[in-house]
């Protein structure tokens, strides 16, 4: 994995940085533009996840403590790196400006997300044109405009997956200490912005094993991952133990969005209600392990009752709960998901078939974000898989759609030039 751009002819560097300036400043004139009229919710009401982002900054400003939806008492129902990021923006900025400053730089990350996409790009599929489609692939997704102007923590998220998938290829390509341990620091950064990255070291792992290195290498780069990981998280573990008395690695908020992962097309089992009286007809009230473990009942009841309807939801449900729709909650220049669906749906499936395309053709490099793309497609199996939450993975989408459209441009230019070949021996045989 190479990051220079020294080896590119400068007429592609022009481009590059060209795109990344026009998806820079694109960004910022939404995010100004449209201001509020992005949020999700009201401050007034705190009525959404965004809204309460913000009343989270404003009381860690005031008063040191990180809560949410928890008046002042202090909270694991979240992780602190977005409001931390949120509250830095306000101190330097004010009140207002803050949420600004902070619109502003998700515009930056997005902008540099295209330059990591370039070079990601070259790395899979070892080409500069595919690598430089893929780019504007990604800069004119237009999503992208909204997510860069919410208060919401998938901008930096995709950006921190974009690096970690960036050192996942520099720590297989040059293994050593210096390489894991970034990327350990990028994978960390992943699980403050959100639990379920927790589990991503076993993607290195696998290619560790397939590879075949030694168990001494093994066990060494595990433990500076490792390492490096509780180094990170421990002002987090430390400040939970104070506050609660018990260790607690992540959050406490998995029952609700296991419960809502668990009813099946939005509808809880015919029947379940009457084998648990317990729940009163209502799965979601109850303690966090409660709503965990009504959800594991759910949907062990589920497929025993009506499997193929589970089997269903478990598979092209979730995928298309996931990437079936993109993600975009606020009109833009009067557009919304709606009539943006079928782009959309062009970069899923074009993304689809540039899969099919790296295992047919057996580009090696393409299984790093393959990897990475099944683990977090998969991770939300037992979850709720709504558009938001698939929204950081659609760059590999874009990734795999750039090889699988210049493959269908070439086809068409290669029968277009058939069929004049074939016009000119006609009118010669005339």
């Amino acid at each position: 994995m190479v990051f220079s751009l020294k080896n590119e002819t400068a007429q592609t560097r022009r481009r590059l940085l060209l795109l990344c300036l026009l998806v820079f400043a694109a960004s910022c004139i939404v995010s100004l533009a449209y201001g509020d009229r992005l949020l999700l919710g009201s401050y007034a009401k705190m009525n959404d996840d965004d809204v309460k982002y913000a009343q989270t900054a404003d009381r860690l400003l005031e008063t040191g403590v990180l809560s949410y939806n928890t008046g002042e008492a202090p909270s694991t129902f979240i992780m602190p790196l977005f409001p931390l990021l949120l509250a830095g923006a306000k101190w330097i900025a004010g009140e207002a400006g803050g949420v600004i400053l902070l619109r502003l730089l998700q515009g930056a990350f997005q902008a540099f997300g295209v330059y990591l996409m370039f070079v990601l790009a070259r790395r899979v599929f070892g080409s500069g044109r595919t690598a430089m489609t893929a780019a504007v692939l990604l800069a004119v997704y237009l999503p992208d405009y909204f997510v860069s102007g919410s208060i919401l923590t998938e901008s930096g998220f995709r950006l921190c997956l974009m690096l970690s998938v960036c050192w996942l290829f520099k720590g297989l390509d040059k293994p050593g200490v210096l390489n894991w341990a970034l990327f350990a620091v990028f994978w960390t950064a992943l699980c403050y912005f959100k639990p379920h990255a927790a589990l991503l070291p076993l993607v290195p792992g696998l290619f560790w094993l397939a590879r075949r290195y030694a168990f001494d290498k093994m066990l060494g780069y595990t433990a500076v991952i490792l390492g490096v990981f509780a180094l990170l998280m421990s002002p987090w573990w430390i400040r939970n133990y104070e506050a609660f008395g018990r260790f607690i690695p992540f959050t406490e908020a998995v029952g609700s969005p296991m419960i809502l992962g668990s009813t099946a097309f939005g509808q809880v089992p015919d029947g379940f209600y009457d084998k648990y009286p317990e729940y009163g007809g209502d799965v979601m009230s109850g303690s966090d392990d409660s709503m965990a473990q009504a959800a594991g009942r759910m949907v062990a009841y589920g497929f025993m009752h009506e499997p193929f309807k589970y089997a269903a939801f478990y598979t092209a449900g979730k995928f298309g709960g996931l990437y079936g729709i993109a993600y975009w909650e606020r009109p833009i220049m009067g557009l919304t998901w709606a009539p943006y669906f079928p782009i959309h749906a062009a970069y899923v499936l074009l993304g689809l078939y540039g899969i099919w395309l790296a295992y047919r053709k057996k580009w090696s490099g393409a299984s790093v974000p393959l990897a990475v793309l099944a683990y977090f497609t998969l991770i939300y199996v037992p979850f709720i898989a709504i558009p938001r939450y698939g929204y950081p993975n659609l760059f590999l989408f874009a990734l795999f759609a750039a090889p699988a459209l210049l493959a269908l441009h070439d086809r068409y230019r290669a029968r277009r030039a058939a069929l004049r070949g074939e016009g000119t021996a006609v009118r010669s045989d005339l």
